[in-house]
């Protein structure tokens, strides 16, 4: 059963937002009292709203392990909705590293060669990226967050509403390219920002694939939404 905090809640987060607040000529948020569930609906519709953004991805106690073997160790990069994005990522592909530099627009796939380093246009299929979409990726995660409540405390992004709960694998399928169906419920805290209702951080714990540690600490971070990007074919 979906469970949420109400306007008690609301207060002792405005509370402990002020007091540990460094720099008093920056006040905390004013957070409107809402439900766990107001706040995720706003959030996804929010961004559902939104035409661009930059961001990247960070883990502790492991790596995300692609179907293909691929471990992604960190990435970053730049999103157009719905479905054209860059992609910078440091990868471990059969234990070696590989820095690997990705452009998606639409249907089409660009990636840089593991050794030369040139830009070549790949084959709809043959991405070993293929599945990944920054923007599926964390509306997949509010639309499919579960038994939500309100947090408390701080990730790297104390900017408003913190939002706890529980996730199925199949959430990150966008992310890894398929997943462990039958792996535990997944553990995610989503920061919410408190005047646009703009998700700025998931931190999601636990394993999605087979090979990935269920001591892994996922963290997505989101900024710069609505800026002046442009993706262009880099060949």
């Amino acid at each position: 059963m979906l469970r949420s905090f109400g306007v008690g809640a609301m207060l002792l987060i405005g509370l402990t937002v002020g007091c540990s607040s460094s720099d008093p000529a920056e006040p905390a948020p004013i957070l409107t009292p809402l439900s766990s569930l107001e706040v995720v609906s706003r959030s996804s519709e929010a961004l559902a709203n939104v035409t661009s953004f930059r961001f990247a991805l960070s883990h502790d106690g492991g790596n995300t392990i692609l179907t293909n073997g691929i471990q992604v160790q960190q990435a970053s990069g730049t999103a157009l909705a719905p479905d054209s994005y860059t992609l910078a990522a440091d990868t471990l592909v059969a234990g070696f590293f590989v820095n690997t530099e990705v452009v998606v627009i639409d249907q089409d796939a660009y990636m840089t060669h593991p050794i030369t380093r040139q830009w070549q246009l790949l084959g709809p299929d043959a991405s070993p990226f293929g599945n990944f979409n920054p923007a599926l990726l964390v509306s997949s995660i509010l639309e499919q967050v579960s038994d939500p409540v309100m947090g408390f405390g701080y990730t790297t992004q104390p900017v408003g509403y913190l939002i706890d709960g529980n996730l199925p694998a199949a959430a990150l399928s966008s992310l890894t390219g398929g997943v462990d169906e039958a792996a535990p419920a997944l553990k995610v805290r989503v920061s919410v920002d408190a005047t646009t209702f703009l998700p700025v951080e998931a931190r999601v714990t636990g394993r999605a694939t087979v090979n990935e540690s269920s001591d892994l600490i996922r963290t997505v971070r989101l900024f710069e939404f609505d800026s002046d990007i442009a993706i262009e074919p880099p060949i």
